[in-house]
């Protein structure tokens, strides 16, 4: 297996680089965002240990490993993503999480595999807010 390297940022100008270890779980964002602020999004999470594509990973949606701790951070982290990045549209952020540290592993301004079972599971049509959120652009 490939160890997958994350991602730290901080506010200084330098990134670090960290190998994942068999212990870490991965974690993932779907969201939808307009103009920086997140207007809806669905934490889930890999049922395997890291190290495993996310494409082929098992999901469980809501995550019922991650500790509420790393679950507030992976939102804060979210947010100032969202909102640095000033995104408008859909969007998915893969974590990795080790007790309460969390590190990104990478940020795709595309919906992600998951979305259709996430808004069947919310009761609610995600990709419609996708385009609600690009509307100002069309």
């Amino acid at each position: 297996m490939v160890p997958m390297v994350a991602l730290i940022f901080t506010a200084s100008p330098s990134v670090c680089g960290a190998k994942s270890s068999s212990c870490e779980q991965a974690a993932k964002v779907s969201a939808v965002a307009r103009n920086g602020e997140i207007i809806v999004y669905a934490i889930s999470e890999h049922i395997e240990y890291a190290g495993v594509h996310s494409g082929d990973a098992t999901i469980q949606f809501p995550p019922q490993k991650l500790y509420v701790e790393t679950v507030r951070r992976i939102k804060r982290i979210t947010r100032q993503i969202a909102k640095e990045l000033n995104i408008s549209g859909p969007f998915n952020i893969q974590f990795l999480a080790r007790d309460n540290d969390i590190k990104v592993i990478e940020c795709n301004l595309r919906a992600s595999r998951s979305f259709p079972f996430i808004s069947a599971f919310c009761s609610m049509t995600v990709d419609d807010l996708a385009i609600k959120s690009w509307k100002e652009y069309v």
